[in-house]
């Protein structure tokens, strides 16, 4: 079973635990796309982030907190991180799997 959609930003652990972010300030809406239970590692995350929110920083410290080890028994092997205008998105998982869907992303935002 997968969960996807808009997380709930007002549960302060979860949202912690999808977005490595100390705090929800400059968060609008937060889109998590990962499974309940697997034995693959597999997490995507969208974060829009309010108008006045630094990207950069907010990614930087996305970057900074990341836990490719977050799941019991799996590890993520490549982490892909990056923006367009205000959303942050990033996968992680294994090599084969994360790199189509950071390219997919970046293919669909580059032809708006």
């Amino acid at each position: 079973m997968q969960k996807s959609g808009l997380a709930d930003n007002s549960s302060i652990s979860s949202f912690l635990s999808y977005t490595f972010l100390s705090n929800n300030d400059n968060v609008e809406e937060l889109v998590v796309s990962e499974p309940v239970m697997s034995s693959q590692a597999y997490s995507l995350v969208a974060i829009k982030l309010k108008n006045n929110a630094n990207i950069e920083q907010v990614k930087q410290e996305i970057y900074d907190n990341v836990d490719m080890n977050k799941w019991i028994c799996v590890s993520a092997e490549k982490f892909y991180i990056t923006n367009h205008n205000n959303v942050i998105f990033y996968v992680m998982s294994y090599e084969d799997w994360a790199k189509p869907v950071y390219d997919s992303f970046k293919k669909y935002v580059n032809n708006e």
